[in-house]
């Protein structure tokens, strides 16, 4: 969970309704990363393993104030619920890849494809964070990656 360095802080953007035991919440969440050159959201990952049923009904109860009736943001994917920006999560994960569905940093990677984070897990929810100072989709963390060769 280490090879991408720092977490990143990520905004919940929309939710996918939670099937079997996670019925009555949201069973997975799609995340977006900040673009301050377009000031827009830009999709990242859909997160949804790793959270316990009190974290699940905790992130639910609070995003249900904060539903839109439509995609303000690029509908790539198809969830159930679509959110204005209102939190901000912090999430660790494993790699990065190439992502045709995911809008994060189309254009500085690939001219077609964004970027997309393996294995997302949350770590923290950041109140003390507005949406607009998520990590942006064209952060660097190499001189993390640097940092952490040589320890």
């Amino acid at each position: 969970m280490f090879s991408i360095g720092d977490s990143l802080d990520l905004v919940p953007i929309a939710a996918f309704h939670g099937r079997g035991k996670r019925t009555g919440v949201y069973g997975a969440f799609l995340l977006a990363c900040y673009d301050y050159n377009n000031e827009e959201f830009q999709s990242i990952c859909k997160i949804g393993t790793g959270f316990t049923e009190q974290d699940l009904e905790l992130r639910s109860a609070s995003l249900r104030s904060k539903v839109i009736p439509g995609p303000k943001y690029e509908d790539t994917m198809k969830p159930d619920v679509w959110f204005e920006a209102g939190e901000v999560w912090e999430v660790k994960a494993a790699d990065l890849t190439i992502s045709p569905v995911h809008h994060a940093a189309v254009g500085i990677v690939d001219s077609d494809k964004g970027i997309s984070l393996r294995f997302s897990r949350l770590v923290r929810v950041r109140p003390d964070k507005n949406p607009e100072e998520a990590s942006s989709s064209e952060q660097d963390d190499s001189e993390d990656r640097d940092e952490d060769v040589d320890k």
